[in-house]
C-alpha cells in the first residue's frame, strides 16, 4: 500500500516545448515548477492528516530524473521509518480485524481516515496551477 504519490510533467508538453524555443534551462524550469506543485499537494496532505506524527512524516522527495522525465514523491516517504509508514498506512486505507489478547475475540478494525487520496483528488487543480504559473513567469 502506497503512501506516496508521483507528480510528473505529464500534460504540460507545450509549455516545455514553448520553453525550448524561447531558450530557456528546461531542467531548472521543470524543477521549479514540480517543487510548486508538489508544495501544494504536501500543504493538503498536512492539512487533512489525522495527527502530528504524520503531519510531520509528510513530504517531498527532490526532483528526479529518469532521462527525460522529471518527478517528484510526495507523501510519507521511506526516510520516515517504518513504524510511521504502518501508521499512516492504516490510517489512510483503514486496519483489518486482528487477533484479541487471547487469539480467539477479533479486536474491531480501525476506520479508513484517509489524507493522501483526498489531497490527490481536491487539491491537483492547485498544483497544476501552481505549476502553469511558474512555466508562464519563465515565458514572460
Amino acid at each position: 500500500m502506497a503512501t506516496k504519490a508521483k507528480l510528473t510533467l505529464d500534460g504540460f508538453e507545450a509549455y516545455l516545448e514553448e520553453l525550448v524555443k524561447a531558450g530557456e534551462d528546461i531542467d531548472q524550469v521543470a524543477d521549479e515548477a514540480l517543487t510548486a506543485g508538489a508544495n501544494v499537494l504536501v500543504g493538503g496532505m498536512q492539512r487533512r492528516a489525522p495527527f502530528d506524527i504524520i503531519r510531520q512524516a509528510i513530504g517531498r522527495t527532490g526532483v528526479m530524473r529518469d532521462g527525460n522525465k522529471h518527478y517528484v514523491y510526495v507523501g510519507v516517504l521511506r526516510s520516515a521509518g517504518a513504524e510511521i509508514g504502518r501508521v499512516a498506512a492504516v490510517w489512510e486505507f483503514g486496519g483489518r480485524d486482528t487477533p484479541g489478547a487471547y487469539k480467539r475475540t477479533p479486536r474491531p478494525g480501525l476506520e479508513a481516515h484517509p489524507y493522501i487520496r483526498p489531497a490527490l483528488r481536491n487539491d491537483s487543480r492547485a498544483a497544476k496551477a501552481a505549476m502553469e504559473e511558474i512555466f508562464q513567469e519563465w515565458l514572460k
